[in-house]
């Protein structure tokens, strides 16, 4: 047995060896990104390539793979799987397992990463589902088919979006013989506890394989035992390299930096979208109010009413401080609750994009909004045409890729 250590890539010239839940043969390539290791069993004595990364000779005690590919066949039949552990546990890797020994047996497979923060089928902060036709080496080779948008690095605070965006991905994929759905790993306090069970619950899996790691997921897995819902224990393997947080905020920024590569700015009219979950742009322009304010406070406002609340919009941090400051005497002047928007905030945030049928067609980062012009204006690969609403994330990015920060989305 070897270990591969990414970022590699394994050419067979002769022979062949097993590893992923597939046996690569002659011209196969195997290709391990960085920050994953890797283990491979030889079957024929064979001579492989390798350009980068690093190849030891392992141990048969030290490894899984034996247990992992007896646990694969198991679990391939028609139904459905979740995968849950903590971080670096192994999930990803046993999945890639799970997806091509299911591909080798003939079935139609549907895999579901629902990992926010470290998404390889999509991007940062969304869900996605693949119908891969073919073995993989890892999951980032997948084209996603759908996506959803929690617009989140982590599913902390967005418990219910995942839960939801898991639920509607799962609908479109009901048809397929195998459906895995592979977790992020946030595992290790009540809060986190009680959303996978939730998570799991609403998916009712046919199987939960729950990676061992350093136990932290073992109540979780003695939740379900007693229910209809098989519970499977995978070792996790114990040479497995954990990602720096440093790296996973690099794959993260990789990810923003190709979707902004393939971007262009585009419009889309104010009075065509909404924004889901927050006050701003939704309700009726008060050009009456607007005029008041503006000549009350010297700089211009622009007020909606949203029947029981008032949204004050300005354009710069300054106004927005002299608003928020001026906040409980107008809440008392209108007697209204009275929000405060600020439109400079919003250059950067990430945002999901959703058509007339409520499906989540695209990602884009936000360039700006212009009242006057009546415009939204976003940076994003996708055709904006039959956009109708927008979801604001709670991350934003520079132009370069880089994660700034992570916060409320700054819209009331």
């Amino acid at each position: 047995m070897y270990r591969v250590e990414g970022p590699a890539r394994l050419r067979v010239e002769r022979g062949s060896f097993y590893a992923l839940g597939r046996f690569y043969e002659r011209g196969c390539e195997l290709v391990v990104p960085r920050g994953l290791m890797i283990c491979l069993k030889v079957i024929e004595r064979c001579t492989v390539e390798v350009a980068g990364g690093a190849l030891t000779e392992a141990k048969p005690e030290e490894e899984v793979i034996d247990r992992w590919r007896e646990l694969a066949e198991n679990l391939t039949e028609r139904g459905r799987v979740v995968v849950v552990g903590e971080t670096d546990s192994g999930k990803t890797t046993f999945s890639t397992f799970v997806l091509n020994t299911a591909l080798s047996k003939g079935l139609s497979v549907a895999l579901i990463d629902a990992d926010v923060g470290q998404n390889d089928v999509g991007w940062p902060g969304t869900l996605a589902l693949a119908y891969p036709s073919k073995p993989v080496s890892w999951l980032g080779e997948l084209e996603p088919s759908a996506i959803y948008f929690v617009g989140s690095n982590t599913p902390m605070g967005c418990e219910d979006a995942v839960i939801l965006g898991v639920t509607k991905l799962l609908r479109k994929a009901s048809s397929k013989d195998l459906v895995l759905i592979n977790t992020d790993g946030w595992v290790a306090d009540r809060r986190a506890l009680l959303y996978k069970a939730r998570l799991v619950e609403s998916t009712e899996p046919d199987a939960l394989v729950v990676m061992e790691g350093t136990g932290a997921s073992e109540a979780l897995a003695r939740v379900f035992e007693n229910t209809k819902i098989r519970v499977v224990r995978a070792p996790t393997p114990p040479a497995a390299k954990g990602k720096e947080r440093e790296l996973r905020k690099m794959r993260r920024e990789l990810s923003y930096l190709d979707l902004l590569g393939k971007a262009t700015v585009k419009q889309v009219k104010l009075k065509d979208i909404r924004l889901w979950g927050a006050y701003t742009f939704n309700g009726r322009h008060d050009p009456k109010l607007s005029a008041a304010l503006t000549v009350l406070m010297g700089f211009e406002v622009y007020v909606e009413d949203c029947g029981n609340a008032v949204v004050l919009v300005a354009s710069d941090e300054q106004a927005c401080r002299k608003l928020q400051d001026a906040k409980e005497q107008l809440a008392k002047l209108l007697n209204k609750e009275v929000y405060v928007s600020c439109l400079s905030g919003v250059k950067g945030v990430i945002v999901g994009l959703v058509d007339e049928r409520l499906e989540h067609v695209g990602v884009g980062v936000l360039e700006g909004i212009d009242v006057k012009e009546g415009v939204v204006k976003l940076r994003t690969p996708f055709e904006v045409e039959g956009v109708r609403a927008l979801i604001l994330g709670r991350l934003k990015i520079s132009e370069g890729g880089v994660e700034r920060e992570r916060g409320t989305p700054p819209l009331a």
